[in-house]
């Protein structure tokens, strides 16, 4: 989840860099689509904790997964931010 994350941020990087230069839009699309798989390694985690005995570490990954999928979300945000100055721009 972690590694998803870093490369969906370094997206928004490319996009915010790329703003200038043209091709930002794609970067964006990106930084979603990661999100997208994100979302999907999450839920595919959550469903591995009902196997999980111990409370404590559920409930610490559960913790988690949560962060990392608001994370996720908040690079949604800016991306589609990123997305809307481009289309006002132009």
């Amino acid at each position: 989840m972690a590694a998803l994350l870093a490369a969906a941020v370094r997206d928004l990087d490319h996009a915010l860099l790329a703003s200038r230069a043209g091709g930002a839009d794609a970067a964006a699309d990106a930084a979603i689509k990661g999100d997208r798989r994100l979302e999907r390694v999450c839920r595919a985690a959550m469903a591995e904790l009902v196997a999980v005995d111990d409370m404590r570490d559920v409930m610490a990954r559960r913790e988690l997964y949560r962060r990392g999928s608001r994370i996720g979300e908040a690079v949604v945000d800016v991306a589609e931010r990123i997305q809307y100055a481009i289309v006002k721009e132009s």
